[in-house]
């Protein structure tokens, strides 16, 4: 089975929740960011087969992020999706390096087709598909569609920040991630010097996968973050 994941960059919260629900009942794994630089940092911690990228946003606006994206050698899918549908708009959205241009109000069935038509246009070059369902590093093993860890085919019970993490590292085994990273991962806000959210979870995440003798998954690189080891 082919798992799509999929990034939603969209302010509007009740939107972005309605997408959201619809594209998960089609089978896609959905993260939502709501503006372009909160994008720009999920596209370094997590691969997606296909971005819906909103346009008038805080922060940066999705004509910023989509060059950005480009720029920086994102070869996946890009659909913007925006109320501005004047031509000169949409000239520039694809010169700017859009796939497609969906105009708000749309229906959630022909989003649904866009993304798929674009899909099959794009996933088989793009570098950022995931294929298949399951991550594996070392004695871990992690599904993504039952949300379920197992360590040596044993399961593993982990709250929803602790698999978001989790995931995040196994994504990236051996890579240093710093606090900042780690914590676009949670979804959380910018983390605040003097907290210490992330030790916290980290902390939790080792006392659940780590064997009880021998050096821990997890290590800890003094002054940049953590990395998986496997």
């Amino acid at each position: 089975m082919e798992l799509m994941r999929l990034l939603l960059v969209e302010d509007d919260k009740d939107l972005s929740e309605f997408v959201r629900e619809g594209m998960t009942r089609e089978g896609f794994v959905v993260d939502v960011v709501g503006d372009g630089e909160q994008a720009l940092r999920q596209t370094e911690v997590a691969s997606y087969d296909v971005i819906l990228l909103d346009v008038m946003m805080p922060k940066l606006d999705g004509f910023g992020a989509l060059k950005s994206l480009r720029t920086r050698g994102y070869k996946g899918a890009i659909l913007l999706v925006t109320c501005k549908g004047q031509e000169r708009d949409k000239l520039q959205g694809f010169n700017s390096g859009a796939d497609d241009y969906v105009v708000k109000p749309f229906l959630l069935t022909e989003l649904i087709a866009r993304v798929r038509a674009v899909l099959r246009r794009t996933a088989s070059s793009s570098p950022h598909a995931v294929k298949g369902a399951i991550l594996k590093a070392g004695e871990l093993q992690m599904d993504l569609l039952k949300h379920e860890v197992k360590k040596s085919g044993k399961a593993v019970a982990l709250t929803k920040k602790e698999f978001n993490l989790l995931e995040c590292f196994m994504r990236r085994p051996g890579q240093v991630l710093s606090q900042a990273v780690l914590s676009q991962q949670l979804s959380s806000t910018e983390i605040d010097s003097q907290t210490n959210v992330i030790e916290v979870h980290v902390k939790n995440l080792r006392a659940k996968i780590d064997n009880k003798t021998g050096s821990s998954f997890i290590r800890t690189v003094r002054g940049c973050g953590y990395a998986l080891d496997v």
